[in-house]
């Protein structure tokens, strides 16, 4: 398996959609934007790779973060000086996102007390640079019950379950299978739309069809692997 294989899903395309348009100068829309979606359906991954790309800061949150632990974190991203206190730590960010404009990209934001969400609300609205808070589904609850964060969010990006269509060019491209439609059905199924999962099954699926010394991959197949790579699951 070629694990370095990235594939444009529909969930990439409205990702990259909604941050390329949040980061535009000339749409009158600077805020922030909300991904969510359960795990595993590639928010990470997507995310990350389109910072690679266009640049930005990507900070991953850490469970019970105070608020000084959080806004060191995101100054150390920043190749910043320590600073004595939150307050201080806060206006170097400010001050040095007015001079150098980024967006910043906060994983597992479903993770932090509402009081971090506020500091970065106060960065943004010292600066205008686009936040992109990354989650799980719990993380709409929390914007959407308080109006002040809720109006800030310009687009809202729900990833879906990983596509039929998706399983079977991401099963090409990163191991070389063809996998039948009633077998890409089954192995969204058997998944739960889950990409890290699919990841898994895919992975089963190349070594058995290795050893038959076949590209083709049936229901069949995805059974026999399902059974023993997902015993885990109920």
């Amino acid at each position: 398996m070629d694990r370095t294989i990235f594939i444009e899903t529909s969930n990439v395309t409205k990702f990259n959609t909604a941050i390329s348009t949040l980061e535009s100068v000339d749409n009158g829309e600077q805020g922030f934007a909300l991904v969510y979606g359960q795990a595993g359906r590639g928010k990470t991954e997507t995310s990350l790779t389109y910072q690679a790309r266009n640049g930005g800061i990507f900070l991953r949150v850490r469970q019970s973060w105070t608020q000084n632990a959080f806004l060191t974190a995101l100054s150390n991203k920043m190749y910043l000086k320590p600073a004595r206190s939150s307050a201080a730590c806060k206006d170097r960010i400010i001050d040095r996102l007015n001079v150098e404009p980024q967006t910043i990209y906060v994983d597992e934001a479903d993770r932090l007390h509402v009081g971090r969400i506020e500091d970065l609300r106060d960065i943004h609205d010292e600066t205008g640079v686009p936040i992109v808070l990354i989650g799980e589904r719990e993380l709409h609850g929390v914007l959407g019950e308080r109006r002040r964060l809720w109006s800030r969010v310009k687009h809202s990006v729900e990833f879906e379950p990983v596509a039929e269509e998706d399983v079977a060019i991401l099963a090409s491209d990163a191991a070389g299978l063809n996998v039948d439609p009633e077998a890409c059905a089954l192995i969204v199924k058997k998944a739960d739309g889950d990409f890290r999962l699919v990841w898994t099954l895919l992975a089963g699926l190349e070594k058995v069809a290795r050893t038959r010394q076949t590209e083709l991959v049936d229901a069949k197949m995805v059974n026999a692997v399902a059974k023993k790579t997902l015993t885990w699951r109920r």
